[in-house]
């Protein structure tokens, strides 16, 4: 099974209401997705759950290469929302999916994450994807160090 794991794109510094929750994309963001749509045109990637923080920027990130994936669930989780690594593993386990993820978030947990999952060190820029290949039949098996980076669009 693969995880992907995207990284939102850049974003302003502050947002109308003052919430970091609230903050939305900047204009450079929609060209980050532009360029990070005709990658994943040339690389495909075929996952069947789609897990996205609740944030603004994660879901104006995912509302701009969500053609790429007609009839593929997703769901919007309020815990990914500056989660840690650990919390976006345990998320990751117990969707216990035999099937490939997507799952689009925020630094630092998710450069942490995909650190921590490949035993190599990646810093994911915004709008950075990285594709982890795990040897298991399910997310729940998924742990540290059992990832192999098998691709990747803007690292750091």
């Amino acid at each position: 099974m693969k995880l992907h794991l995207l990284r939102h794109a850049k974003t302003n510094q502050i947002s109308p209401t003052g919430k970091d929750f609230d903050r939305e994309l900047l204009p450079r963001a929609f060209e980050q997705s532009a360029e990070l749509k005709r990658y994943l045109q040339d690389h495909p990637i075929a996952p069947k759950h789609i897990l996205c923080s609740s944030a603004v920027r994660t879901r104006q990130t995912w509302a701009t290469i969500e053609d790429l994936f007609p009839g593929v669930s997703i769901v919007f989780v309020d815990d990914l929302y500056l989660a840690s690594s650990d919390e976006m593993l345990k998320i990751i386990n117990e969707l216990q999916s035999p099937e490939d993820i997507l799952l689009i978030g925020h630094n630092e947990g998710i450069s942490e994450l995909a650190s921590e999952l490949s035993a190599a060190f990646i810093l994911l820029k915004t709008c950075g994807l990285v594709s982890l290949e795990f040897p298991f039949e399910s997310s729940a098996m998924v742990s540290k160090e059992t990832g192999v980076l098998v691709g990747s669009f803007r690292l750091g």
